[in-house]
């Protein structure tokens, strides 16, 4: 009899975990929600989750994980109304004294407290499952099959075990080194190899926008430009495959070229990554008004990208710091669930600012599954004393980030929704917004992503600042 007991048991733990993974949790809450609130860019957002390529990305991706968010949510005891359709403003933030746990305290005051970048209203939605590419996803799965362990030296660097560097090695330069991390290290090596989720990235145009002026805040910045990202490594969806020529030493680079205002139109940087720890950035600046080229070092990156924005050159992509142990203390300091915006940019855009857009009218939010990382600066002279971002669970990218002064005062955030593309699981940006809560500014960037013909109009002479001074 019990022989017969423990042969059912199994039977029934096997089932279940065949049901688990045939599952697709966030799918039905998204129908069921899209039904309810009749929204048309709900019914799109259901439409492209449903395709049979999402779907079958978000189960392997989720058999790879062993859990999805749905599944870590469902697994947390909540408060009963903390759930999709919710509506959060000023007057009833009050009624939900668990609310301070789930949004970060800066979001909480601009909803409840600040004079200036404010937000009017928030409203939850169901929380989302969100995976890499297929790409990614074979090359961690190789990782694990081989039983391949990376290991981090004393430099900080992240390598495989025949000794080549993990981001440079096209079999493992699109992997998840570390699937469950277990200490900060890992964890930053994790969203780090992240990079941005896909090999080439192009926004034609982004839009950067500052204010000032507290409650009566209105636009006094406004900056267009291009922008062009590419990893240079472990390449399988967009050309060139494999490693892109020249790059030898280089993981990825970053490039811009400003086309308004008129008088700095024409400015141009480039940054580009070495994996090893003893060769700092290629970071290059072609200056319209002085006619040269500047040759940036470690210290300038520490500097606003344009006048009035409150972006640095290390705040690039929300964390753009070279991996430095002897500079730098990272801490997996917990884990846990944040209120964050959804990834839903591919699709429709999940905030509303107010018409001098120095404000958020209205944001959504999701619930997300997350790891805390903390990295502190060790030397007392980074212009951040402390680094603390809210790693997703599920895609390695991060949901939220504060950043502190040498004295411990809250200085800026990032806050962003992406352009996630659920049928190839990459993702480019489309809405950032990055505040300093010392000077009271309020900056915001909006980028239309280029999906189509990346092969052609990402090339060589994009990252190189000699001919991207010449870009039209």
């Amino acid at each position: 009899m019990k022989r017969i007991n423990m042969i059912i048991a199994i039977l029934c733990i096997a089932f279940s975990t065949v049901v688990s993974a045939e599952t697709n949790d966030a799918l039905d809450a998204w129908k069921s929600y899209a039904a309810k609130t009749g929204n048309p860019d709900h019914a799109k957002w259901v439409d492209e989750i449903s395709k049979p390529e999402a779907i079958a990305l978000a189960k392997a991706w989720k058999e790879l994980r062993g859990y999805d968010a749905q599944d870590l949510v469902q697994a947390e005891k909540l408060p009963a109304e903390l759930k999709p359709g919710l509506v959060i403003t000023k007057d009833n933030a009050g009624d939900f004294p668990w609310l301070k746990d789930y949004l970060p305290k800066t979001t909480y005051a601009s909803l409840t407290s600040n004079d200036w970048g404010t937000i009017g209203k928030i409203t939850i939605v169901p929380t989302n499952t969100y995976y890499m590419t297929q790409a990614a996803l074979d090359s961690t799965k190789k990782l694990l099959e081989k039983n391949i362990v990376p290991t981090i030296n004393e430099k900080g660097e992240l390598l495989n075990p025949d000794g080549s560097f993990f981001l440079l090695n096209d079999a493992t330069a699109r992997a998840v080194p570390f699937i469950h991390p277990k200490n900060g290290m890992e964890l930053n090596w994790s969203y780090v190899s992240h990079g941005i989720s896909n090999e080439s990235e192009f926004f034609k145009p982004i839009r950067i926008g500052g204010c000032g002026g507290g409650a009566n805040a209105k636009l006094d910045r406004y900056y267009e430009g291009h922008l062009w990202w590419q990893k240079f490594h472990g390449r399988r969806l967009v050309e060139p495959m494999g490693d892109v020529p020249g790059k030898d030493e280089l993981v990825e680079g970053g490039s811009i070229f400003f086309t308004e205002p008129f008088d700095i139109r024409g400015l141009a940087g480039v940054r580009q990554r070495y994996a090893s720890a003893d060769k700092a950035d290629d970071f290059r600046v072609f200056i319209p008004s002085l006619r040269r080229t500047r040759i940036m070092t470690g210290s300038d990156a520490q500097d606003p990208i344009a006048a009035g924005v409150e972006l640095i050159w290390d705040d690039w992509r929300a964390y753009w710091n070279k991996t430095n142990p002897d500079n730098f203390e990272y801490n997996l300091t917990g884990e846990g669930f944040i209120l964050a915006l959804p990834e839903v940019g591919y699709v429709y855009d999940a905030y509303e600012m107010n018409d001098e857009r120095c404000a958020l009218k209205s944001i959504e939010v999701e619930l997300r599954p997350v790891w805390k990382l903390e990295i502190i600066d060790k030397t007392g002279k980074y212009i951040y004393k402390t680094r603390t971002t809210w790693v997703d669970k599920e895609n390695y990218y991060m949901q939220y980030h504060i950043t502190t002064d040498q004295r411990d005062n809250v200085m800026r955030i990032w806050d962003d929704s992406r352009a996630f593309r659920p049928t190839t699981g990459e993702a480019q940006w489309r809405f950032v917004l990055v505040s300093n809560y010392l000077s009271e500014r309020f900056n915001f960037l909006e980028m239309e992503s280029v999906w189509e013909n990346r092969e052609q109009l990402i090339n060589d002479e994009k990252f190189d600042v000699d001919q991207l001074r010449d870009y039209r």
